[in-house]
């Protein structure tokens, strides 16, 4: 982030605005909205504005009073296209300019907050663009259509969907979809998973961008299910996406050859993973949904996500350095297979799990975590700050001899707070309950399992 610019404004009491140079870029971390035109900047409107709302804009420096005028600061009645009577005063720190209505502003109008680029700092700088805001005056809950504009409000939920056509509409609130009749949730940061709507007691968590099922919504929270657990997160942390308006943007299935690849939406684009043996009931090429992973078409099938981790495997520690050679000559795992045996012997711990545990987490010994301090396994690396917290060991042998301990003892030992199930699971049940806020984390290793297991039988490394 550059110290010359930030332009952040604050939509909800406070607008903040950061001055710099002509020729700097503004940037800001609280809207993805994009300007019609090079000079202006625009700005995600706002719902349930009252109709006496004084704005308050704050500069990140002291500005030139004399530099505000009624040609760069003003509000426009979008409707009637006039400009809204205010008064706007400089504060006496000279960074904070609030922008207050002569008269109330009129209910259910939208209008438009103007900031023009030829405002001031007390050095004699300037913002690169202007700014506008859309506001629409009203009670809190916005009945709206598919393009987001404004119908008609109320004060509560309960109201507004007494008054929407599901079909066509959604409630809003703040400027977000807050009730829709079906669609997609998703995170916008990590984001916890509640068994109430009162938000207090947490049963899981899940990383930002996370696609979950919308079941419905209250004043306090969205109902939500993830992997089919039902749960509730908070409205501050997620998106609803009505399904109208889904598009192509959602997480799916196909199989490819017979086998079962998850091609996962997030952050505009699409990643994918090979994750098992397709069922005989999607034909190849087939596209196919599914919340749990498992319930393909109504039918319900086990990957090695539900193996039980406490069954040893039949791979030998040669067979393991021998996969992971043909499948990545450059890896520093090659060599450990007689760690990963000795483990399973040890701990009652699948030697292949942990194998594909340890190419999961370190990219197969490659990441930055794994070559500075030996951690194949993301211990401790929390999603605040990975590499920064996450444990140092001594060699990779430690590694994997530590984590096989500390699994067997806790993830898969009944009793402990952090078991779930003795296998790699999802957020419904298993290891990824509370190991990885990846919802598709148990997947993603049972697809390494997946993939080992058909080489060796392939390449007559094991027996069919």
């Amino acid at each position: 982030m550059r110290k010359q610019i930030l332009l952040a404004l604050l939509f909800t009491m406070i607008l903040s605005i950061a001055i710099t140079q002509i020729s700097s870029t503004i940037v800001s971390g609280e809207s993805d909205g994009k300007s019609d035109q090079q000079t202006i900047k625009q700005w995600d409107g706002k719902f349930g504005v009252a109709e006496d709302k004084v704005w308050t804009i704050t500069f990140n420096t002291k500005m030139d009073g004399a530099s505000f005028t009624n040609d760069n600061v003003y509000v426009i009645n979008k409707e009637t296209g006039k400009k809204h009577p205010i008064t706007y005063q400089l504060k006496d720190d000279g960074k904070a300019l609030t922008v207050t209505p002569k008269e109330p502003y009129a209910f259910h109008q939208t209008y438009t907050l103007y900031i023009g680029s030829t405002v001031k700092s007390a050095e004699e700088m300037v913002m690169s663009k202007a700014i506008e805001m859309s506001f629409f005056i009203s009670k809190p809950y916005v009945v709206a259509d598919m393009s987001y504009q404004p119908i008609n409000s109320f004060d509560s939920l309960r109201e507004a969907r007494a008054n929407v056509n599901p079909d066509n509409q959604v409630v809003m609130k703040d400027g977000k979809v807050r009730w829709m009749k079906s669609g997609i949730v998703r995170t916008n940061r990590f984001t916890n998973i509640y068994d109430s709507e009162l938000l207090t007691s947490n049963s899981t968590y899940v990383a930002g961008q996370s696609e979950m099922e919308y079941v419905g919504s209250t004043e306090r929270a969205i109902a939500i299910r993830v992997a089919g657990r039902a749960g509730f997160v908070s409205p501050d942390d997620v998106s609803l996406i009505p399904t109208k308006l889904i598009g192509g943007n959602q997480s799916f299935y196909k199989n490819i050859n017979g086998d079962l690849y998850h091609y996962v939406f997030a952050n505009g684009e699409f990643g994918v993973y090979k994750y098992g043996k397709s069922p005989a009931t999607i034909n190849e090429g087939e596209t196919v949904y599914s919340w749990d992973g498992k319930t393909f078409k109504g039918k319900t099938y086990s990957f090695l996500n539900q193996y039980n981790l406490r069954e040893k495997s039949f791979a030998t520690a040669e067979q393991i350095d021998a996969y992971i050679k043909a499948q990545k000559p450059d890896s520093p795992l090659i060599g450990l297979g007689n760690v990963f045996v000795e483990m399973q012997e040890k701990y009652n711990i699948n030697a292949l799990y942990l194998m594909a545990h340890a190419i999961h987490e370190s990219a197969w010994g490659l990441s930055k975590i794994a070559k500075d301090k030996n951690n194949l396994y993301g211990i401790k690396a929390t999603d605040s700050n990975p590499y920064g917290n996450a444990d140092v060991f001594n060699s990779f042998e430690d590694s994997v001899r530590y984590a096989a301990q500390f699994i067997s003892s806790t993830y898969l030992t009944e009793g402990n707070f952090r078991y779930n199930g003795t296998y790699l699971g999802n957020k419904a049940s298993g290891m990824n309950v509370k190991y990885a806020s990846d919802p598709f984390w148990g997947q993603k290793i049972a697809g390494q399992m997946y993939r080992a297991e058909m080489w060796m039988k392939t390449n007559n490394v094991i027996d069919k």
